[in-house]
């Protein structure tokens, strides 16, 4: 094991100590951890393994998550039912917004057939005022 993982353990032991000069020792021997797998002389701090536990959970996700619980799995169903939520309003905006132009480019076609007949019937009459004319 590093240092890191065998301080890991110490983090969370009663008998950790924290000296001013090399930082977090055993108390016991007055010496940063040494072990390999295991401490024969580990005994679990629960608050302080709880508090730590408590510290590595709220830090978990980023800014906007950091007012979520701390049970990961309300979190997640929070998480999957804002991310369904998003996809169907980005679904039904993107939807709302295709009916607009949609409809909107309907009613230009429309407009402009109607345009277009009136233009015929307009160069009717004006054939015919043409005709009478000479």
């Amino acid at each position: 094991m590093t240092l890191n993982e065998c301080l890991e353990f110490c983090k969370i032991c009663q008998n950790r100590h924290v000296d001013f000069k090399t930082g977090l020792v055993c108390s016991l021997t007055n010496e940063k951890p040494q072990f390999e797998d295991s401490c024969g002389d580990f005994l679990k701090d629960e608050k302080e393994a709880e508090r730590k536990l408590k510290m590595k959970l709220d830090a978990a996700g980023n800014a906007r998550s950091q007012n979520g619980s701390l049970n990961p799995k309300k979190n997640m169903n929070y998480g999957i039912f804002l991310t369904i939520a998003g996809i169907l309003l980005l679904v039904f905006i993107s939807l709302l917004f295709g009916i607009i132009v949609t409809f909107g480019g309907i009613s230009f076609y429309i407009r402009g057939k109607q345009q277009e007949k009136i233009l015929a019937e307009n160069k009717k009459l004006n054939e015919k005022i043409n005709k009478n004319v000479t």
